[in-house]
């Protein structure tokens, strides 16, 4: 990378990017010290960044400074006092033509290389559903896997906006020569700790051994029957209550995350009768990148599906979902308690040390009037 470079990380959704922005969140100054900036300079100003170049901003919800984000992302950049900056919001990977432009001509005193993190579809595939769910949509997994089928191929559709490979390599290529497009491919299930990192800092030039690695996971999946608790609860709930300002609070981060998380349970799978399907696609994905020439840190195959992605699995009971909905009830009312009596216990605090405060006004009163 040559001076005054800069790295930009546009995921793919569901490839292992929450797990890398935490541990490079985390080590924001050892990486500093290391001659690589994160910029912005906090999570939330990236994704205040992403909402601004691809328009999604909602004034009616989100802060003003969304509005500017993108102007300010110049200044970011010049005031970035190391060689190389890193970006990382993988939702940027939508992004259309316009805005890709929009966003490399703020970058422009910067020479910019793309950093695309890939997963083969047998894992991606559930994974995305699930993010659809914890993001207040309520389709079933059924439906979802048909609609995938029917609009493979076909002009551009949301469903596939984060998984069509070759579609969003062929689009960022048109601004960003191939050679300055690294792809790093999410090793294979059962693979060593950390090769994700490993892989991803080869192209940072950062060494992955200085990094403090110890982060929680706050975006693992859910078992198959949770999530289908997640989708019904989903169905239920008004669509002024699915939006991102309040549904990301409460049914992402504390319901789907803090509650169905630690229920465990089976692993959503991809139905064994799509298995050649998706292996086909995912070859037409393999073959574009090859034919595209990016360079790959990983290997390519990582990309095709293994058998212990697919399965047959039983449809999910209503038995199995009322009884993880009981449990889910009991993990709820145990935090409200929790949180009630952590509340009378301050207040009785509070209480305890206004009597004492009175207590020596009252002390210091009466001794006065006795000296007197």
């Amino acid at each position: 990378m040559p001076s005054r470079g800069l790295y930009l990380h546009i995921g793919l959704q569901k490839t292992g990017t929450s797990y890398l922005q935490s541990i490079m969140w985390q080590n924001q100054d050892l990486l500093g010290e290391l001659g690589l900036d994160l910029v912005p300079p906090s999570k939330r100003e990236t994704f205040h960044l992403m909402l601004n170049v691809r328009s999604r901003y909602r004034p009616e919800f989100d802060p003003p400074a969304v509005a500017s984000a993108l102007e300010r992302l110049p200044g970011q950049l010049a005031a970035a006092s190391r060689p190389v900056a890193l970006i990382s919001e993988e939702s940027l990977a939508l992004a259309r033509d316009e805005q890709i432009s929009s966003l490399l001509e703020a970058c422009a005193a910067r020479d910019v290389h793309l950093v695309v993190t890939l997963r083969d579809l047998g894992r991606q595939i559930p994974s995305a559903w699930q993010e659809n769910l914890r993001a207040g949509q309520a389709l079933p997994y059924a439906r979802y896997l048909r609609r995938l089928r029917e609009t493979e191929g076909g002009p551009p559709t949301k469903i596939w906006a984060s998984k069509d490979v070759a579609a969003i390599l062929e689009r960022w290529s048109s601004h960003i020569p191939a050679e300055r497009i690294h792809l790093v491919t999410v090793p294979p299930h059962g693979s060593p700790q950390g090769a994700l990192l490993e892989r991803y800092c080869r192209v940072l030039g950062v060494d992955p051994e200085r990094l403090d690695r110890e982060v929680e996971r706050s975006n693992e999946s859910i078992g198959r029957i949770q999530a289908e608790l997640l989708r019904r609860v989903n169905a239920r709930l008004a669509p002024e209550f699915r939006t991102r300002d309040v549904y990301g609070d409460i049914g992402k981060r504390y319901l789907a995350a803090r509650v169905l998380g630690p229920q465990g349970g089976d692993k959503l799978r991809v139905p064994r009768e799509h298995e050649e399907w998706c292996r086909d696609v995912s070859q037409k994905y393999v073959d574009a990148i090859v034919k595209g020439g990016y360079p790959v840190e990983g290997d390519v195959l990582d990309l095709v599906p293994t058998p212990s992605a697919f399965a047959d699995e039983p449809r999910v009971t209503h038995r199995q979902v009322a009884d993880a909905s009981v449990a889910a009830l009991a993990t709820m009312l145990t935090d409200d308690m929790t949180s009630l009596r952590a509340r009378r216990e301050r207040q009785r605090g509070r209480h305890r040390r206004g009597l004492a405060a009175l207590r020596r006004m009252s002390n210091g009163w009466f001794g006065r009037r006795k000296i007197k």
